[in-house]
């Protein structure tokens, strides 16, 4: 099957455009990120300079916080590092082979076109009566050629189409990896840290600061007075009803008695 010169060059060019589409997206979500990861970095870093005195407080949440959230943007700057370091060059790449593809369809489209032009000057000399062996000769070469370069170029076309869907699919396949491994590392690392905030009990730790700042009152750290008075409001709840029901019984017995002596 003869190669369509026109139909794949204006497939070649929309690769191209493609291409230089992909790069500038790529390009520019790379700059945005290290700008996003830096404004973030120092968003963090001054969240851990928070002068708190609690030391539960300043320990377990904003000094852990800021830790772990650089330690998560690190992580997104080594994997947006391989943008620019290896997905960025590969639309490179693929912009130049698909112009050297281009080129080569060209060069076709031009050896066809003084195919067809030798072809009419044969006509013209056979007219005139004039000797076209020689010209015949260079036909038939030039035809040698173009299927040559067809066959040739059909090849060259085939293993091309294959890496390019190839690679197409490894750099989607690199950025869904690259936002997964992220939101999986963060997902885990803020799991962890949310419980622990969490569990941050005022009980037991403004004890220490009022004692730094003078305040002499303080809290009882364990929670089990607490609990008792919830179990004796309980008992309580559930004496009344046992209380009510002896009275009724005693009224019922007097009542009996003075139904007897009648």
């Amino acid at each position: 099957m003869e190669i369509d010169v026109q139909k794949f060059q204006k497939k070649t060019e929309d690769e191209i455009n493609n291409y230089k589409t992909l790069k500038n997206v790529l390009t520019e979500l790379y700059k945005a990120e290290v700008e996003l990861n830096k404004k973030r970095n120092e968003a963090f870093d001054d969240i851990g300079k928070i002068e708190e005195k609690n030391n539960e407080l300043k320990g377990k949440v904003y000094d852990k916080f800021s830790s772990k959230m650089k330690s998560l943007e690190d992580i997104k700057n080594d994997k947006i590092g391989k943008i620019k370091s290896k997905l960025i060059p590969t639309t490179d790449s693929y912009i130049n082979e698909a112009k050297k593809t281009k080129q080569k369809i060209g060069n076709l489209k031009s050896m066809k076109s003084s195919e067809q032009n030798q072809k009419k000057e044969i006509e013209k000399l056979k007219k005139s009566g004039a000797d076209i062996s020689e010209n015949e000769n260079e036909l038939q070469n030039k035809r040698s050629v173009i299927k040559s370069m067809g066959d040739s170029l059909e090849d060259e076309i085939m293993i091309y189409e294959t890496n390019r869907i190839e690679n197409n699919k490894l750099i989607m396949l690199h950025l869904i990896n690259y936002e997964m491994a992220y939101h999986a590392k963060a997902i885990e690392d803020l799991t962890n840290l949310f419980k622990e905030v969490k569990a941050v009990n005022p009980k037991t730790s403004i004890n220490g600061l009022c004692k730094s700042i003078g305040v002499t009152q303080t809290i009882n750290e364990g929670n089990e007075n607490d609990d008792n008075n919830e179990e004796d409001e309980e008992n309580e709840e559930e004496e009344k009803p046992k209380k009510e029901s002896k009275e009724v019984d005693g009224e019922n017995e007097g009542e009996i008695a003075d139904d007897n002596d009648n």
